[in-house]
């Protein structure tokens, strides 16, 4: 997480996070808490449309992929942070947030990786994804979701108020 220096007032962000600014993979945005709470509402729309037991498979691989897409970008908007513009920007959003160094979000690239390549079958591979994929998916969400949402309320005091839960 972004911690502010005692002498000074700066903030001082993880290594990763000003490697990635560097390269302008990640952006520096400012952004207010009521914005903040909107991208995550989206993310628990998605997670609560991932649910819906009537949608088709393919339909809650995509939901829970950007609910957990969404999260991500609520965090790092959080921390004044966005992905850079150009290819990858999806995959930054889930490298930034690992790079903040919150404890229980360690393993967000190579989970999300994990769901990303479920979505991307359902929409372009002729292999049609069943329930465990769907399973998966959904767990996924429900262990990433609440994880984000504790993070956001330690980045900013003003945002718990503002957070709807989830699951």
């Amino acid at each position: 997480m972004s911690q502010k220096s005692e002498s000074d007032g700066i903030e001082i962000r993880p290594a990763g996070i000003r490697r990635m600014l560097s390269m302008g993979r990640l952006r520096e945005q400012p952004t207010t808490p009521e914005q903040v709470a909107a991208v995550w509402q989206k993310a628990v729309q998605s997670a609560h449309d991932a649910e819906i037991v009537e949608m088709s498979i393919d339909g809650a691989l995509r939901s829970a992929y950007d609910a957990g897409h969404l999260a991500a970008l609520a965090l790092l908007a959080a921390h004044g942070l966005r992905p850079g513009g150009g290819g990858g920007h999806h995959e930054m959003a889930f490298a930034g947030t690992a790079a903040l160094g919150i404890e229980a979000l360690v393993d967000l690239v190579p989970d999300s990786e994990e769901i990303r390549g479920l979505r991307k079958g359902s929409m372009y591979d002729p292999v049609i994804a069943g329930p465990d994929e769907r399973e998966l998916a959904i767990q996924w969400v429900r262990r990433t979701l609440p994880a984000v949402r504790a993070a956001l309320a330690l980045a900013d005091p003003k945002l718990p108020s503002l957070l709807e839960s989830y699951p």
